[in-house]
């Protein structure tokens, strides 16, 4: 799904490319696409002998929220894990212009091509870095565990 959302962002940003609509949801759409290769890959690691068509990886898929992506990517453990960090800048970018694209008013925010090419081109650096990340390594669990699972220290 990731891959055919950053095609889709893509194919939004050069047939309408000159309409502040299209690139916004290019925008949005680009965000997205990260959102659901991470969402993947934390569900294929939680279910791993369960199907993608059972109830269990469902729920895996859909447990990541927004506002906790946003949070755990900004602070410990993630931020500081080496593999990790530059997947999570992207996302916090990403996802910020997401928020702009999809709630302020019209013409609140332009978005140059320029920039939203700029934006499509992180995404997918992210999707393939996600992507190339296997089940079996430690940065796998560390995400898994932070981006599905809400941390309850005091």
């Amino acid at each position: 799904m990731a891959s055919s959302l950053i095609d889709a962002a893509d194919a939004l940003l050069q047939e309408g490319g000159r309409s502040v609509v299209f690139r916004r949801r290019a925008v949005s759409t680009a965000y997205y696409a990260v959102f659901h290769a991470l969402a993947k890959l934390t569900a294929d690691y939680v279910t791993r002998s369960a199907g993608r068509s059972t109830m269990e990886y469902e729920r895996a898929y859909r447990a990541m929220a927004h506002t906790a992506l946003r949070s755990a990517f900004a602070n410990a453990p993630l931020v500081e894990h080496p593999r990790v960090r530059e997947i999570g800048q992207i996302v916090v970018r990403l996802q910020a212009e997401r928020e702009r694209a999809d709630y302020l008013p019209p013409g609140a925010a332009p978005f140059p091509t320029d920039v939203v090419r700029i934006l499509l081109d992180r995404a997918r650096d992210a999707v393939a870095a996600i992507e190339s990340l296997r089940l079996s390594d430690e940065s796998v669990r560390l995400l898994a565990v932070t981006l599905l699972f809400r941390d309850r220290r005091p």
